[in-house]
């Protein structure tokens, strides 16, 4: 039996988590209300293209949307956009929005996303020192980026490094710092990691590590950054790619555990029961690893979605998926399945050339854990049905 087939729902954000929830709950038979409402002005849109095809101008903005205004109306979904929730009143399942507007609800789902984790040194409010987490920040990046100007990125994990080779292919003069001894240390096997940086070596983006920005000089905007080591790098443009911080202060406030995210469920549940958070705001309990895991990918936030509309209306949940992450650098198209437990020994193997395409296969106890392919989506798909197993052959090449 449907745990409720009326009522109304409230998502909180308006992002690839929210619309899908509410896609979802439509598609379940939820035949209450449905309100989405969103900080930015837009519908919910694709985020991972903002730092590769929409900023060198390949894919036009207006394509990122997922669905239009209309498509929303005609499910009998409420969008409120350009409006922040201010609250929740978990005592009378009520959300007040910014303009103090008070919207009652059955269930409240919160898919607040993450914001770009800003650094706190000297000069980093200067103008020229940009963050890239969503639409506006792309078209802002895009407006200065010519070519011959000097861009330094902070952080070489993948937006970094994306955005670094977007930057490059516009003319631009790009320098990343990377405080860890490699780029994408904790994120990639370093066959991986390797073969992007050789591809980043060759079109002169130059990549420094084992060093962080301590100070941004600048007069009226920035100038150059001043690195722990006591050099200096010209910066006619600073980007900010440090990493997200889950936005959990709404549950905060209401007593909601928030450890590394908001922490749910499999069902994507809060210890608030009528209250769901999904998306990169979430650290959820994923069945398959028996563990809280938080996933900044669109998969995760898909599957999510689709798990606490389950709950809501009373369906079986859906079965658990592998975590799955993609990557566009030059001419590299990375694509990873699976998970890498960090505190257990793994042993990479490598089929093909990273010089060209290639595949790695992660084993962790014997057991083939997780799989990076590059240039490699024929294998790519069919590794996917490997993880977990044992019995793992290798392709020689």
């Amino acid at each position: 039996m449907a745990e409720t087939s009326d009522g109304s729902v409230i998502i909180v954000g308006a992002g690839q988590a929210g619309g899908e929830a509410a896609m979802s709950l439509r598609r379940d038979g939820f035949n209450g209300k449905i309100c989405l409402i969103g900080k930015e002005a837009y519908p919910p849109y694709e985020r991972p293209p903002l730092s590769k095809k929409a900023l060198i101008g390949e894919l036009p903005f207006d394509r990122l949307i997922l669905r239009t205004a209309e498509a929303y109306a005609a499910a009998g979904i409420k969008l409120i956009l350009d409006q922040a929730v201010a609250s929740i009143d978990p005592s009378s399942s009520s959300v007040v929005l910014q303009d103090a507007r008070r919207m009652p609800f059955s269930h409240c789902i919160l898919a607040t996303g993450a914001s770009a984790r800003r650094m706190r040194i000297p000069g980093a409010e200067l103008p020229g020192v940009l963050v890239l987490r969503g639409i506006d920040d792309t078209t802002a990046l895009q407006s200065k980026i010519k070519s011959g100007l000097r861009v330094v990125v902070a952080g070489g994990g993948y937006l970094g490094l994306e955005a670094a080779a977007s930057a490059s292919k516009l003319g631009a003069a790009v320098t990343v710092i990377e405080a860890g001894k490699a780029i994408l240390q904790r994120s990639t096997s370093t066959i991986s990691a390797h073969a992007l940086l050789a591809r980043h070596q060759a079109a002169s983006v130059n990549i420094i590590t084992g060093e962080s920005i301590e100070r941004i000089d600048g007069v009226e905007s920035a100038e150059q950054v001043l690195l722990s080591s006591g050099r200096t790098i010209p910066a006619d443009l600073v980007l900010i790619a440090i990493g997200a911080i889950p936005e959990t202060q709404l549950a905060q406030d209401i007593g909601i555990i928030c450890d590394n995210g908001i922490v749910v469920d499999e069902s994507c549940r809060t210890n608030i029961p009528n209250i769901f958070a999904i998306g990169d705001c979430a650290n959820h309990f994923n069945t398959r690893y028996g563990r809280h895991l938080r996933f900044e990918s669109v998969q995760s936030a898909t599957f999510q979605a689709r798990c606490a509309s389950a709950a809501i209306v009373g369906k079986k949940q859906p079965p658990p998926r592998i975590p799955y992450f993609w990557s566009e650098q030059f001419d590299a198209k990375l694509q990873i399945a699976g998970f890498v437990d960090p505190s257990v020994p793994v042993v990479d193997i490598l089929a093909g050339d990273p010089a060209s395409d290639f595949a790695v296969y992660r084993f962790q106890e014997g057991i083939l854990a997780a799989v990076e392919t590059v240039n490699r989506p024929r294998d790519f798909v069919l590794a996917q049905t490997l993880i977990g197993r044992s019995d793992v052959q290798v392709p020689v090449a």
